[in-house]
């Protein structure tokens, strides 16, 4: 809580999150740039010697009233109007009572104006005596430029000239049971009366604020006057990260619609593909993933099928089919190959072989064995039809 005097470095001083009010002036001349200390959140000690504590009888009416009630039991004991003062519920004490700090409002704005002067953002402001080290039965006294800062409790503490401070020490003394111990840290000795050397530990170290640990219950900065999150450089990107996110999830929202509605699409799609090869092809009806190979396989059967029907003797017959129908003859039996047909066709007697004329053919006939009967030949002409 002490140091020897010894000027800290810029870094250490932008490091470290706590200062006196006092002091940030020496802080912006020693770190030369006041804006590598822009927007610096920052918690500060204030002069105790304009904070006042009280200690009152703990309410009858809800908790939640207290700060309702508190201005108006204090109303006498305080020479500025309540309306012009801030207070501070520190909690309850031993005795059954409670804490109060009472502060004017004016001293908070100007303490809040000189932190904003310095680039400081001010995240707490404690009164400067609670700054000083405490442990039970004995009372810390520290120096800060001619004033004297006491603390004598957890909570407890004042600041005053010397003269009043040493005044309220000895009451402070006259009041416990046992006597206290006492830690002085003060750049002369001299200044201690002689009846309270004998009992203390003096040293000339002074008060390190940057290292103090300021107790969230005596912050003043509640209220109206409650500090507000800083917005530095690092977290002008969380706007930014947030539209990212949500551009993200939508745009994931939109790709999972637009599959899904292509699915149907496709789906549909499937089906009336389907219901055309129905139409067009017997036989089973395969899947939508595999109606394109079934399509190809028969239309290559198809295919097949129309060059079997141009084949030689095939087509004879096809040419032939009308010319016969009308002549109420037999076909007995028919032979063919590559190089033509030969066909025995009984009662044809009706067939004038004369008329008839196959494309791409030649026909000749000769007398069958029975009455009637012929043997019709069909070759094939040679360079095709004509």
């Amino acid at each position: 809580m002490f140091n020897d005097g010894r000027v800290h470095s810029m870094s250490r001083l932008i490091a470290h999150s706590a200062d006196h009010i006092h002091c940030l002036d020496k802080r912006l001349i020693v770190d030369g740039d006041p804006s590598l200390s822009a927007a610096q959140s920052m918690s500060l000690w204030v002069p105790s010697e304009r904070v006042a504590v009280h200690l009152v009888d703990v309410p009858t009416a809800p908790e939640r009233k207290w700060a309702e009630l508190i201005p108006w039991v204090l109303e006498d004991r305080i020479l500025q109007p309540v309306d012009e003062m801030h207070f501070v519920i520190v909690g309850r004490v031993d005795n059954n009572q409670l804490q109060i700090l009472a502060v004017s409002q004016q001293d908070i704005q100007d303490w809040q104006r000189v932190a904003k002067n310095a680039g400081v953002a001010a995240t707490s402001m404690t009164p400067d005596f609670l700054a000083l080290p405490w442990e039970a039965g004995r009372i810390s006294i520290g120096w800060r430029e001619g004033v004297c800062l006491v603390r004598h409790s957890a909570q407890g503490g004042f600041a005053a000239k010397p003269a009043a401070a040493w005044a309220m020490i000895d009451s402070l003394i006259a009041a416990s049971d046992i006597a206290p111990r006492f830690s002085i840290s003060i750049p002369d000795a001299d200044l201690v009366p002689e009846h309270l050397r004998a009992m203390a530990d003096i040293n000339d170290s002074a008060i390190d604020w940057q290292f103090g640990e300021c107790p969230p219950a005596s912050n003043l900065l509640t209220g109206k006057f409650k500090s507000q999150p800083v917005r530095t450089k690092s977290n002008t990107w969380l706007p930014v990260i947030g539209l990212a996110a949500i551009t993200a999830v939508l745009l994931f929202a939109y790709l999972q619609i637009s599959s899904n509605l292509y699915s149907q699409q496709i789906e549909t799609m499937g089906k009336q593909a389907q219901s055309a090869y129905s139409r067009l092809f017997t036989g089973r009806k395969p899947q939508p993933m595999e109606l394109r190979d079934a399509a190809e396989l028969q239309l290559s059967k198809l295919f097949k099928q129309q060059q079997s029907l141009q084949a030689a003797p095939i087509a004879a017959l096809v040419a032939l089919d009308q010319l016969m129908a009308d002549c109420e003859c037999d076909l007995v039996a028919m032979t063919a190959d590559q190089e033509g047909m030969r066909l025995d066709i009984s009662n044809a007697g009706n067939l004038e072989i004369h008329t008839i004329s196959v494309p791409g053919h030649q026909l000749s006939s000769t007398p069958g064995d029975k009455e009637d009967a012929i043997i019709l030949t069909v070759v094939a002409r040679a360079g095709g039809a004509e």
